[in-house]
């Protein structure tokens, strides 16, 4: 009987060495397993796009594991600009779903950055389309998204082919996606909510909130504003697109929309003072402007003076957004309609309309 009991307990011994190194064997080549599979057999084939991993880690006491380094290039570009990149790609276990007894996932972005590119030839500009992402997604991220937090991000938009150049971008951006999954609160409601914070054009502060039904965009709310933009801070854009550049003027920008049931509402409203389109020292003796470069921006000097409101020394406007999701209605004629009501009508206020839930919480300037 004990050579028997000693036996069972040799033969436990050996199973539980032999599991124990097969799980630190599998511990040491999955790393490699996942790189492999997401270079060779995801990232490799996203149709107009293809990608790279340099390196992938698992943090087993944390939950979760590491893309390093992971970058996405448009094929068949002159321009060889990354299209995504990211520093650190974490996937961790949501202990929110496990409460819920579900097994959901927790993804944060380390300094990722998103390039938009515009250019002359249709297969140099870089949007995103060609490749269905959603695919992409769930071949990196099998189980279930439930919460998604980016740090430190970037969305660049560049044109390489102006003269000059075009950079602008929202940076510093600080976001946080929750209840992307049917977990639902307290009050059975199944509500995601995002929020972000970035800065824009490198000093001016952009805030952005949103709550929508993950599994149903035909309802959805969001606002966003961005304080102290300065327009000098857009003046490559606007030399390379409209010929004109500016030596002043600072402003910000509300936007609401709220849908329900597919049908959309809402408005964009931007306000600025103090621009200056026209500047002798800086358009004549610095830039060596042609003559008709000088009256074209002194008619865009003349125009925003006169419609310039002079009780609040803004150039402002309302641009309500209408329609259903598939057919929005957003009428220039408005806009400069608006922009006449705020001159010689009444002045705009430099605040939300309060459209939407988000804001209707928000003390009035």
């Amino acid at each position: 009987m004990h050579l028997r009991t000693s036996g069972i307990s040799t033969v436990v011994k050996w199973l539980g060495l032999t599991l124990a190194l097969a799980i630190i064997t599998l511990y040491i080549i999955a790393p490699f397993i996942i790189k492999h599979y997401l270079n060779h057999r995801v990232l490799n084939h996203m149709g107009s796009y293809s990608g790279r991993v340099e390196s992938v880690e698992l943090a087993l006491l944390r939950g979760e594991y590491l893309l390093k380094d992971l970058k996405i290039r448009r094929q068949q570009s002159h321009h060889r600009v990354d299209f995504f990149t990211v520093k650190e790609f974490a996937i961790a276990l949501s202990w929110e779903g496990l409460r819920h007894r579900q097994i959901l996932t927790r993804v944060k972005l380390t300094k990722p950055e998103l390039i938009f590119l515009d250019a002359n030839k249709k297969e140099d500009q870089q949007t995103g389309e060609g490749t269905n992402w959603l695919d992409v997604f769930e071949s990196i991220l099998p189980v279930t998204l439930h919460e998604l937090v980016i740090a430190d991000g970037i969305i660049r938009l560049q044109n390489l082919d102006t003269k000059p150049t075009v950079n602008i971008a929202i940076e510093d951006i600080d976001a946080e996606l929750s209840n992307l999954t049917n977990v639902k609160d307290a009050a059975g409601r199944r509500v995601a909510k995002a929020a972000l914070t970035g800065q824009l054009f490198g000093d001016s502060p952009l805030s952005a909130k949103a709550e929508f039904d993950p599994f149903n965009f035909n309802d959805f709310e969001f606002a966003a504003d961005a304080q102290g933009i300065r327009i000098d801070r857009l003046n490559d854009f606007a030399q390379a697109y409209a010929k004109i550049d500016f030596k002043s003027g600072h402003g910000e920008v509300f936007i609401e929309l709220s849908a329900h049931q597919r049908q959309l509402r809402g408005y964009i409203k931007p306000l600025f003072e103090d621009i200056k389109v026209l500047s002798w020292s800086q358009d004549v003796k610095q830039q060596g402007d042609n003559p008709l470069q000088l009256i074209w921006e002194a008619g865009w000097q003349l125009l925003s003076a006169l419609v310039t409101n002079l009780e609040s020394n803004k150039l402002a406007t309302q641009i309500d957004i209408k329609g259903s999701l598939e057919e929005v209605d957003a009428s220039s004629w408005q806009a400069t309609l608006g922009v006449l009501h705020n001159a010689f009508i009444s002045a705009l206020r430099s605040r939300y309309e309060k459209l939407t839930p988000l804001t209707k919480d928000r003390d009035e300037p």
